[in-house]
């Protein structure tokens, strides 16, 4: 039923038996409060489509119905054990006049706990659950024990009473029910023992026993009333003094299993994974074998950890250690039948007394181990098909599984997922393999060999094999062989030892289905895909697509980090390119990147369209069609997030495209300018206009035109962003003459818009006005209001500095009204350029309510560059009215957000902060920040504005101290 948090989903769903929870109780019951997901109820939603999925393959899916957003199970409170259980215990209870029957009803309640509830799931309710029901079993479990002794007619029941002492040593109850049954049965030394060790462990502890003090002093005196109507004459034979049944070996000599193979000598990490597995298989009272699964990729170190654990562990087990090979991950698995053979065998059962029937081999087995302290290593499982038959039934017993698949059928079963290693346990375990000499003499080749070997235990052995073979060679050698993906899985083998053959295990078992999907997944360089895109690329439905990519999950071949989020581990994605190469065509190959694009385009568009609220028809630069609908958003925030978070995947698409003559470069062309329209801040302008130019460079030789007009004009607008004006124009200038045509018109406004606002950063106010008045007409003419409204916004500025001030106002009236209305960048941005020309003019208050409302959005919307700009403004705004105070605290505020943009805004939130500064008499701090944004200015040869900002300084330095 899916892993750990599927599993608690239904669990608390099944704990609440057809009463609705919502999304919010069911994601705080769930999920660990300190690693919540960032979006919970996602997540919850996905957890219920998959429970939906798991029940409609036993046509069952009705039973889980949404409420209001919430959730409900539709399942009958007496289907439930957890139900029956207590009823069960309350039927005895009413029962106490006739002991047996309340002693059969116990027993029926105790056998449906089979292991620890609920073992190995997350978040609160799991935890609060699982406490509960242990409690109740243990309740129930003394009290059955105690009709026991009162009966006298349990042959077990010392043996059971012993074992819930050793799960349960300070619950005093069972210790006195051990005294009195040792007493009854007549075996007055044992009884004594048992109260000894009882004060010298209670007393160690700081703890008094009154109840075992009482009952040591009734047997003393020989109290009659101990003994009960119903012990029967005579004493009982205790298990461990009948003798052992004949299976062919000598009846004085339990054999001792030892089978466990050599452990590493250089076993080196995963201090977690070790912690985690001793705790698991060492609980207390576990009422039912114990069982704990590892599962991982091949070659993460699933076998090594766990013959680490089983050694470490020999002193809890001394009945023997059992290990089997399942070879789970070959042509032919081991079968359960012939495993159960090999394990009789192993416990000394001889070749004549074991049957030909697995059943009867399953129930001998169970029967040799029962009362025994074994511990079961099974190895490389293939399912829970084939672990079933070998599981003991006694829960003295415990079983260590490894797996390359999640074994979720297996019944209390408590789950370990073995990843990649951490950074620094990888360097360790290459230093442990080679020599602390070698690694710590090349450490940053040390470092690139285990990132090269995907921190993978076994590739990182591989790599220490080579240089341990040749102590000659460097370190930096064999890391430089690694960086080439092409050839890192041949670098990657030394004699018996290889990285390929273990992955290659994993692939041969898949449909081709589940082949195709795992090839084409790993196609983009990008480390993660979400679902939608992954349907594109896979040409699948969504539900198909996420049917099946959960299907490589449960096999470790694909990761989820988050709900309907699928990422392959590095080396995984290196072997799965290598077999694209042999197994699907280039013409393959290229369609899915073409689907891929298609849809990355149109999600984009429809991120821009919701971001600026305007249709996409009216942002569209160029003329490119695609046939995918894309992915839709319902706000401002969800579709610049969105964009936010397929950055990776967009540039590696976009480089695709550049590199494949078979993909539309007009597309890419696009995706960047889509990109570039709602992504601000320094590494996204950074990234955008290498895209930019890429695309750029690859067109002509394409013949694609418009692509590498659009392509400069997005290039020039980074560069502008980046605060590069000189090199803007250069590239803007270039573009101009590519935007000729009706088709490109409004291509040719936003460009000119564009050079209007890099004359304005220059202060070459005149020169700005010519090209922003051309670029406003021309959105006109094409009947686009919001672009319109924005030009108007950049011409209104640079009129108001020349002087202009009515027509000024005007454009910037004219301007909010354009691109007012619904909630979007335009819509702000429109406010910011009408608040910045207010406050030329001289209407403060309107300025700074413009302002500050622009920010809020800004600030929601998650855009530091426009946070900077706007709360610069607001900062100049109280400056102007003579409110220096306010202004130092405008300007503080946004300092952070013009730090992370840097450029020209960073030294214009500086110079103004120094101005408030100075104002207020602080001329020392003044000083200091004036200087910081002269700096910045002539860094990037903003010679006016240097001039300027020098010029505030020598005010500053002539005007004397208060």
């Amino acid at each position: 039923m899916g892993r750990s948090q599927q599993q608690a989903f239904l669990a608390m769903l099944l704990a609440h038996p057809g009463r609705p929870l919502t999304a919010a109780r069911l994601a705080e019951g769930i999920f660990d409060e300190d690693n919540p997901p960032t979006r919970p109820k996602s997540v919850v939603a996905t957890h219920a489509y998959r429970l939906r999925r798991a029940l409609r393959d036993h046509h069952a899916e009705h039973l889980l119905v949404t409420v209001n957003g919430g959730y409900r199970l539709d399942v009958p409170a007496e289907s439930l054990d957890s139900v029956v259980f207590e009823r069960l215990v309350a039927q005895a209870q009413e029962s106490a006049t006739d002991r047996a029957r309340a002693r059969d009803l116990l027993t029926r309640a105790l056998s449906l706990h089979r292991g620890e509830p609920l073992a190995g799931l997350p978040g609160s309710h799991a935890v609060e659950l699982r406490r509960h029901l242990a409690e109740r079993r243990v309740a129930a479990l003394e009290a059955r024990l105690a009709l026991d002794v009162d009966l006298g007619d349990n042959p077990s029941c010392l043996v059971e009473l012993d074992q819930a002492v050793f799960a349960h040593p300070f619950r005093e109850r069972f210790r006195a029910l051990l005294m009195l049954e040792y007493h009854l049965a007549d075996r007055p030394a044992e009884a004594r023992a048992v109260y000894a060790d009882a004060r010298r462990d209670y007393h160690a502890e700081g703890l008094d026993c009154p109840e075992l003090d009482a009952l040591h002093a009734r047997i003393r005196r020989a109290d009659p009333t101990l003994a009960t109507a119903t012990r029967p004459a005579g004493r009982l034979v205790a298990p461990h003094e009948r003798p052992a049944p004949d299976r062919g070996t000598d009846s004085s000599h339990v054999p001792v299993p030892e089978q466990l193979p050599t452990p590493l000598a250089d076993f080196t990490g995963r201090q977690g994974a070790v912690a985690e597995l001793t705790a698991a298989l060492t609980r207390p009272d576990p009422g039912a074998v114990v069982i704990s699964a590892v599962n991982g990729i091949g070659g993460a170190g699933k076998t090594s950890l766990a013959v680490h654990v089983a050694h470490l562990l020999r002193a809890r087990f001394p009945d023997g250690r059992l290990h089997l090979d399942l070879r789970g991950t070959q042509a032919d698995p081991l079968d359960p039948a012939e495993a159960l053979g090999l394990l009789l065998a192993a416990l000394g059962v001889a070749d004549r007394e074991i049957p030909a029937c697995p059943g009867e081999r399953a129930a001998l087995y169970r029967t040799t181990v029962a009362g025994r302290r074994l511990l079961v290593l099974l190895d490389d499982a293939a399912s829970t098909e084939q672990i079933a038959p070998l599981l003991p039934g006694a829960p003295t017993c415990a079983v260590l599984v490894t797996s390359r698949v999640w074994l979720t059928g297996l019944p209390g079963a408590h789950h370990l997922h073995l990843d990649a290693m951490e950074p620094a346990e990888a360097l360790d375990l290459l230093t442990a393999a080679t020599s602390r000499a070698r690694t710590e003499a090349e450490p940053e080749a040390a470092t690139a060999i285990v990132t090269a070997c995907g921190l993978l235990p076994l590739a990182i052995r591989v790599a220490a094999s080579r240089l341990s073979a040749d102590p000659a060679q460097g370190l930096a050698g064999l890391a430089c062989a690694l960086t080439d993906e092409r050839t890192r899985l041949a670098e990657l083998t030394h004699h018996h030892l290889a990285v390929e053959p273990v992955l290659a295990l994993s692939y041969a078992r898949l449909n081709p289905e589940q082949a195709r999907a795992l090839r084409l997944l790993a196609l983009p360089e990008a480390p993660v895909l979400a679902l939608d895109p992954a349907a594109a690329l896979l040409d699948r439905s969504q539900e198909c697509t996420r049917a099946l990519l959960e299907t490589l999950v449960d096999l470790n071949l694909l990761n989820s980090p988050a709900a309907d989020r699928y990422g392959l581990h590095d080396l995984l994605r290196v072997f799965a390119r290598r077999r694209s190469t042999g197994e699907d065509t280039p013409q393959e190959v290229s369609a899915a990147y073409a689907r891929l694009l298609a849809f990355c385009l149109a999600t984009a568009r429809n991120a821009e369209a919701t971001a600026h609220h305007v249709e996409h028809d009216r942002r569209s630069l160029i003329t490119t069609e695609t046939a995918a609908p894309g992915r839709t958003f319902e706000t401002v925030e969800e579709a610049t997030a969105w964009l936010r978070d397929q950055t990776g995947l967009h540039q590696a698409v976009i480089r695709r495209a550049c590199q494949d003559p078979a993909l539309p470069l007009a597309q890419a062309a696009d995706l960047t300018d889509k990109m570039g329209s709602i992504l601000f801040g320094h590494d996204y302008v950074t990234t955008v206009g290498e895209l930019a130019a890429r695309v750029a460079a690859a067109a002509p030789a394409r013949g694609e035109r418009d692509a590498e007009a659009l392509a400069r004009s997005v290039r020039g607008s980074m560069l502008w962003h980046a605060g590069s004006y000189a090199a803007a124009g250069r590239e803007l200038r270039r573009c101009l003459p590519l935007c000729e045509g009706a088709a490109l018109r409004r291509l040719r406004a936003n460009v000119l818009q564009l050079l209007g606002a890099n004359a304005r950063v220059l202060r070459d106010f005149e020169a700005a006005i010519c090209p922003l008045e051309e670029a406003a007409s021309l959105f006109h003419r094409l009947d686009d209001e919001t672009a319109e409204g924005l030009a108007l916004g950049e011409l209104g500025y640079v009129q108001a500095r020349c002087g202009h001030l009515s027509q000024a106002r005007t454009a910037g009236e004219r301007c909010a009204e354009l691109t007012g209305g619904e909630v979007s960048i335009s819509s702000s941005v429109g406010s910011y350029y009408l608040a910045r020309i207010l406050h030329l003019c001289g209407d403060l208050t309107r300025a700074l309510e413009r302002a500050e409302a622009a920010l809020a959005r800004f600030r929601s919307f998650g855009m530091p560059a426009f946070q900077a700009a706007t709360g610069g403004l607001i900062a100049r705004i109280h400056l102007t009215a003579g409110r220096p105070t306010d202004a130092v605290r405008a300007a503080e505020e946004a300092l952070a957000p013009a730090h992370r943009v840097g450029g020209m805004l960073e030294g214009t939130v500086l110079r103004t902060l120094g101005q408030a500064l100075a104002a207020l008499g602080h001329r020392s701090r003044a000083g200091a920040c004036l200087g910081q944004a002269r700096e910045h200015f002539r860094r990037l040869d903003l010679d006016a504005d240097a001039a300027e900002t020098e010029r505030l300084l020598g005010v500053l330095i002539e005007c004397p101290s208060p």
